[in-house]
C-alpha cells in the first residue's frame, strides 16, 4: 500500500469515527464531539434542502441526527432523505405520505399536520392543501 492510500484509509477512518460519534484515536474528546456536530449540522441541512417538507417533521433535526449517527452516509442528500424516510414509515406515517405527495410518488394524501385533517393534492408541480373549515354559528338575533 502506498502513503498515499494509507493516508486516505487513514482520513476515511477518522471521518466514520466523527460521522459515527466516536472520537478517532489521538483526537481530543471535545473537539471530536464539536466536529461531530458540525458534520451533522451540515448533513441535515443538505437533507432539508433536499427536501423542505423535511422540516414539517416534529423535532426533526433531533431525529434526523440520530438516525445519521447510525447510518453512514451513503451517496447524497436525497438517498440520506429517502432512507430516513424508510425508517420513519412505523412511527410516522403521517409525514410520509406527506413526503411522498411532494415527492411525486402519489397524488393524494390524507393526513393530519398539527391536529387538523388536511387533504394534500399534487397537481403538476404544486402541492395544495386542502382543510375543512369549521362551522361557525351564527349569532345574529332572530
Amino acid at each position: 500500500m502506498s502513503a498515499r492510500e494509507a493516508l486516505a484509509q487513514r482520513q476515511r477512518a477518522v471521518l466514520d469515527d466523527l460521522l459515527a460519534g466516536r472520537v478517532p484515536d489521538g483526537f481530543d474528546p471535545v473537539g471530536s464531539a464539536a466536529t461531530t456536530r458540525v458534520l451533522h449540522r451540515k448533513r441535515s441541512a443538505g437533507a432539508v434542502h433536499a427536501c423542505p417538507e423535511l422540516a414539517e417533521l416534529p423535532r426533526w433535526r433531533d431525529r434526523f441526527h440520530a438516525w445519521a449517527a447510525a447510518h453512514p452516509a451513503q451517496g447524497c442528500a436525497h438517498d440520506d432523505v429517502r432512507r430516513f424516510a424508510q425508517s420513519l414509515a412505523v412511527t410516522d406515517p403521517d409525514w410520509v405520505r406527506l413526503h411522498e405527495v411532494h415527492d411525486g410518488a402519489r397524488r393524494l394524501a390524507w393526513i393530519r399536520i398539527d391536529g387538523r385533517h388536511v387533504l394534500l393534492v399534487r397537481l403538476g408541480t404544486s402541492v395544495l392543501r386542502l382543510t375543512r373549515r369549521r362551522p361557525t354559528t351564527d349569532r345574529r338575533p332572530t
